[in-house]
């Protein structure tokens, strides 16, 4: 056998070895504690939605996912939409961001206390339902003056 087919072998066995092991850890943060996450974080998004815009309705967390960091901490990504009327005028609202949590210990049943340390929004589309209408009348006094051209007299 060659010393170059012996390197392929070891390092075959090698790979194979890594991710057996990768696959077969425990994870370090359970499906139930991130079922519970995504549930809760649901919750608290509708009802701070609620709190800051009153006439907002139609509120859905369209999508939620989170993702271990370490053992002591979880990313939340979500994306939810509400439509509202201000002013009359009727929009639908979407908004795209990430939450980061950290275990914050055990409360008293036993269960992992996690703590939402940064909230970040990352992007926030507007869409009008009724679009905007505009005159010549209601651009007559948004028209920029006329210059006249300067003078030349010699």
């Amino acid at each position: 056998m060659k010393f170059s087919s012996l390197v392929s072998l070891i390092v075959f066995i090698g790979a194979l070895i890594w991710s057996w092991n990768l696959i077969h850890q425990k994870n370090s943060v359970p499906f139930e504690t991130h079922a519970g996450i995504q549930e809760k974080l649901a919750a608290i998004i509708i009802e701070t939605v609620k709190a800051k815009r009153p006439a907002a309705n139609d509120i859905v967390v369209d999508k939620i996912w989170t993702e271990s960091l370490n053992n002591g901490r979880v990313t939340a990504h979500f994306l939810y939409s509400y439509k509202d009327s201000t002013d009359g005028e009727k929009f639908s609202s979407q908004i795209k961001g990430h939450a980061d949590l950290e275990r914050g210990g055990q409360d008293g049943s036993g269960s992992d206390r996690w703590v939402v340390a940064k909230v970040k929004t990352t992007s926030d589309a507007i869409i009008f339902e009724e679009g905007l209408t505009i005159t010549a009348d209601s651009l007559k006094n948004a028209e920029p003056k006329k210059e006249s051209p300067p003078s030349t007299s010699h």
